[in-house]
């Protein structure tokens, strides 16, 4: 007898703490697209290590994480100790937005993932409009598409 696994489904994972701007991403995608949202950076941190490999289709990336921090580690956990762990757990393929405002560090934390490999977008939220983060989402779909054709 033949198991058959589902196809995965496209999902993307928003390490974000500003509500507001989690409620403009989810506006901005598409009803068959799931958004999980991690709202500090122990909870990215748990879901990364609990979700290895190419479990997300992509992921949204702030960098301050600091206004929903949920236990005393979070106060001094930030978006580097995610990117680490992103860098660490998942594979090249999932592309990343980095959306952070910090002017210093998220600079740093691109060069970081883009030379481990992965493929980022910089793009900081107060230049985000619909249009560019639908061309980011068109990529990250067509990227998708192209791993699942060679799953087959």
């Amino acid at each position: 007898m033949t198991t058959l696994c589902p196809t995965p489904r496209f999902r993307l994972l928003l390490i974000e703490d500003d509500s507001r701007r989690e409620r403009w991403f989810r506006a901005q995608l598409p009803p068959d697209i799931p958004l999980t949202w991690a709202p500090s950076a122990g909870t990215a941190l748990g879901v990364i290590h609990r979700d290895r490999g190419h479990v997300w289709s992509g992921v949204l990336l702030d960098h301050d994480l600091d206004l929903r921090n949920r236990t005393a580690d979070d106060r001094d956990l930030c978006g580097t100790d995610v990117a680490l762990a992103l860098m660490e757990h998942f594979s090249l393929d999932i592309p990343i937005l980095v959306h952070s405002t910090n002017q210093v560090q998220a600079p740093r934390v691109v060069r970081q993932l883009e030379q481990k490999g992965f493929w980022v977008t910089h793009c900081p939220f107060y230049q985000m409009d619909e249009q560019l983060f639908a061309e980011w989402l068109g990529e990250a779909r067509a990227i998708w598409a192209d791993l699942q054709g060679d799953v087959d």
